[in-house]
């Protein structure tokens, strides 16, 4: 069994991997059978966002604090690798989001599988953004900021929001807005986004990666897809409405 190991700073994790090498699984970053995650939801969203491009699937072994897209029942090694050779698990595509942000200085690239959102750098102070998809022509917000979630991520940091949580197998993505003036949670197509920064400092985070001085965010829909892999006892569909 050949592995790519995404190793996070939770207490146990290394332990985990050395254990997982001792019962013969081999360390391969250019051809795994599996990526693997030992860590939190953090270090979930890094391996994706890292190494999506491998078109292998991912699986994640809950060390952190909430571990939501990770397996919480696994509990040992030998656990692990016997359910990778039986490759009993339920599969969910998740389809990414590529982003162009144009900064002060520069325009840079970045991708996301749970969300992309733009707020301000003060966190006394508001912004002022127009939005342009196929359902609305220079649409103004002011307010905190706008979060662009998948149907991944439609439960995380866009439910805090007010957000509507979307199944893993929808073609829409939600938009919801941060504590602006007037109250904004649509759910659109998958589809080209133009967000423009029209008044204050901002910064574009693209799941966990933060682009400062942001003026411009243009988002598309990833030809890429990372696959999850989740025990049979997860349920990890119903996980994402109950929590």
């Amino acid at each position: 069994m050949n592995i790519l190991p995404v190793i996070g700073h939770q207490e146990g994790a290394l332990v985990f991997w050395k254990k997982l090498l001792a019962l013969g699984v081999k360390e391969d970053f250019n051809n795994p059978d599996y990526i693997l995650v030992l860590g939190g939801d953090g270090t979930f969203l890094g391996a994706e966002r890292d190494y999506y491009h491998l078109q292998k699937p991912f699986v994640g072994v809950g060390l952190g604090s909430i571990n939501f897209l990770l397996n919480r029942v696994i509990q040992s090694p030998e656990d692990l690798l016997a359910r990778m050779q039986e490759e009993n698990w339920i599969k969910f595509a998740m389809h990414g989001m590529n982003a162009t942000i144009t900064t002060d200085e520069k325009i840079e690239q970045g991708i996301a599988f749970n969300d992309i959102y733009v707020k301000s750098v003060d966190p006394t102070g508001v912004v002022e953004l127009e939005l342009e998809t196929k359902e609305y022509s220079a649409l103004k917000l002011k307010g905190d900021g706008i979060i662009i979630a998948t149907p991944q991520g439609s439960t995380a940091y866009n439910r805090n929001a007010g957000g509507t949580i979307l199944p893993l197998n929808s073609a829409l993505w939600c938009l919801t807005g941060i504590c602006t003036a007037k109250p904004f949670h649509v759910t659109i197509e998958q589809q080209e986004i133009l967000v423009k920064i029209k008044r204050n400092n901002a910064v574009v985070v693209t799941d966990n990666k933060i682009f400062y001085g942001a003026r411009e965010l243009r988002i598309v829909p990833s030809q890429f897809k990372a696959e999850v892999c989740f025990c049979q006892e997860e349920k990890f569909e119903k996980r994402r409405y109950n929590e």
